[in-house]
């Protein structure tokens, strides 16, 4: 059977497959722990060093690197190959890590933060990418799956690990942890992975970059502080002025530029690619109703202790560690299968969050817990189904940025819920019970908005191409 039968864009001896798969396991670990697990630590670093004020300034500087690389980090992947920029931007992450585990100077300890969520944004997506590149199509939905357990694990055990090292006062060690499994999966990659890249000379989109860049910057700068300062407040609306004139700009410099573009405008003319990237912002769009306004309800509304709602996503994380697996394993069995995933990833969370959207006083904490729960079943479909999905309708010279575009629209999911959430909620400053049910219902309406997509759209044009 020929690489082409089996659609292999990079085959690989078993070996090195296991290898580099290991490896891209390692990275989301390393990933999860530098996300989630590095917030449980920010607050008791900031006070070490008298700089409580500044954890604002601190997490929009993270989320702001990670935002802007994680595009340009797929296009880069595609000039220059995966395997440089894998082992590049994964020693700068690992350099900056130990940085600030020995820094005790806020301003340094920001800038290296910065630096860290850059290089971390340009090696992000590569995982994802790889796992397409390595294997015959019908197996990625499993390899996505050993990505998604990865980043389950890596985010709950990084939590309670540095946790529990910055309780007992190493909080330097602490920040340090999240390269243990990054440096193996730095190694391995570098190992094992031919360096795939463009050949010939090779021309670099800057003004791309730089005006991608100044667009992104502007507008998380103006979604993170809207909720602080008012939507009203000028420095915001010039703030939005810049970015609808930076992506009026941008648009027009990479039409011109064709092939060599950062970011493709002929990825937006592929009805089936732009209408996936919808599905995966809506499947992402619940995660900061449940991460942020969740524990808020059931402390606020129905005064339960803050270990009881620190417990809430106990349940959602066992089943994210398990379930991805062996939903990768279903969908890959039938090219059916992805829609019926999406429909669920959509689906569960819509049903889940409507009795949350009527939470009173005598409401149980049990639903909560069910609720919730049931969101990581949706996370094991989502995570097999939309990236595969989406990479199926790519042509292979735009695998890299297609799949960097689609990591990136889901963490604007949450970005964009933070800042529509913010302004629920502060409509409703005097009652939190009724600004909680209104962010809830919010939820359930863009999280079904996503089912009929996927019903309405995506089935369809599923069965014409058959893919």
């Amino acid at each position: 059977m020929t690489n082409e039968q089996l659609n292999i864009i990079l085959p690989l001896p078993e070996g090195k497959k296991r290898a580099v798969t290991a490896g891209s396991v390692c990275l989301m670990l390393s990933v999860a722990m530098l996300g989630t697990g590095f917030f449980v630590i920010q607050g008791p670093i900031l006070e070490e060093m008298g700089a409580s004020g500044y954890y604002s300034l601190l997490t929009i500087f993270a989320s702001l690197g990670l935002s802007i690389m994680t595009p340009i980090g797929g296009k880069l992947g595609d000039l220059f190959g995966r395997r440089n920029v894998v082992v590049i931007s994964g020693i700068l992450c690992a350099v900056c890590a130990v940085g600030m585990g020995m820094i005790r100077s806020v301003l340094p300890f920001i800038f290296l933060r910065l630096i860290l969520g850059a290089a971390q944004g340009a090696f992000t997506a590569a995982p994802y990418i790889l796992m397409r590149e390595i294997n015959e199509a019908k197996d990625v939905p499993r390899a996505m799956g050993f990505l998604a357990s990865a980043v389950a694990i890596g985010g709950f055990g990084g939590s309670i690990l540095l946790g529990a090292m910055a309780d007992r006062g190493f909080l330097g060690a602490a920040i340090m942890i999240p390269i243990i499994p990054l440096i193996p999966g730095v190694v391995l990659i570098g190992l094992n992975l031919p360096n795939k890249k463009t050949e010939g000379n090779v021309k670099i989109d800057v003004k791309g970059i730089v005006c991608l860049a100044v667009l992104l910057s502007a507008f998380c700068l103006s979604m993170n502080y809207g909720a602080i300062l008012g939507w009203t407040d000028i420095k915001i609306i010039l703030g939005f002025i810049l970015t609808v004139f930076s992506l009026a700009v941008f648009i027009k410099i990479e039409g011109r530029v064709g092939k060599t573009a950062v970011v493709p405008m002929h990825l937006f003319k592929n009805r089936q690619y732009t209408v996936l990237l919808f599905v995966g912002f809506a499947c992402y769009f619940y995660q900061t109703a449940m991460n942020a306004y969740a524990p808020l309800a059931v402390q606020k509304v129905l005064g339960a202790s803050a270990a009881a709602s620190g417990s809430l996503q106990l349940p959602r994380t066992i089943l994210t560690m398990i379930l991805p697996t062996f939903f990768g394993v279903w969908v890959g069995k039938k090219k059916q299968n992805y829609w019926i995933a999406m429909a669920f990833a959509t689906g569960i969370v819509a049903a889940a969050f409507i009795p949350l959207g009527f939470t009173t006083t005598a409401t149980s904490i049990l639903v909560y817990f069910v609720a919730i729960a049931a969101t990581g079943i949706a996370e094991g479909f989502r995570s097999v189904a939309v990236t595969p999905a989406a990479q199926a309708t790519l042509a292979p010279e735009d695998l890299g940025i297609g799949s960097s575009l689609t990591t990136f629209v889901n963490s604007l999911a949450g970005l964009v819920a933070s800042a529509v959430f913010g302004v629920i909620y502060g409509m409703n400053a005097d009652s939190v019970q009724r600004g909680v049910n209104q962010i809830f219902l919010f939820t359930v309406a863009v999280s079904a908005a996503g089912l009929l997509v996927v019903l309405l759209v995506v089935r369809k044009s599923e069965s014409e191409s058959g893919t």
